[in-house]
């Protein structure tokens, strides 16, 4: 299973009888979405480099563990394509941030109080270009067989997806 040694990144696509599995890695939790934000766009689509993207789209997500956020931003991000905004070209995960010690968890309430939240950002390619070629129409992610863990190394993320 590969790792995120000091400073580094790395996705990966895992067989799967039906779907398709990615694992990401990386040092800290916003590079590890980041990073599996990557393996999703490659998976979905060859963008070639150089693509200009489109307009910033911000992304604000809640979720009571790392497992259902990991699985809000990846089905975020496919829904987003999916509504036309073309296949995904990047990502930035500005924070993610957890539940405050000591205080209770209102479900009327979003916010990191309340279970994890993520503030980033995605930009995706015009869709019609002859430099973007789709390549698997991913539907969705899946809680099936979805980690979020740290280790020593860093932290792993595998997912999933339904194509």
């Amino acid at each position: 299973m590969p790792t995120a040694a000091r400073g580094e990144r790395s996705h990966e696509a895992l067989p799967h009888t039906a779907d398709a599995g990615i694992r990401a890695c990386a040092l800290d939790l916003p590079a590890l979405f980041e990073e599996a934000a990557a393996a999703l766009a490659e998976l979905a689509a060859d963008v070639a480099p150089g693509v200009r993207p489109t307009s910033e789209t911000r992304i604000q997500l809640h979720a009571t563990d790392l497992a259902a956020l990991a699985f809000a931003w990846l089905n975020e991000l496919i829904g987003l394509s999916d509504a036309g905004r073309g296949p995904l070209s990047a990502t930035a995960v500005d924070r993610i941030a957890h539940p405050a010690p000591g205080r209770s968890a209102d479900a009327s309430e979003p916010g990191p109080a309340h279970g994890w939240e993520l503030a980033g950002r995605a930009w995706f390619a015009q869709p019609n270009s002859d430099r973007v070629r789709p390549r698997v129409d991913v539907k969705a992610a899946t809680f099936h067989g979805l980690t979020v863990e740290e280790s020593s190394d860093g932290w792993s993320l595998i997912a999933y997806l339904d194509v």
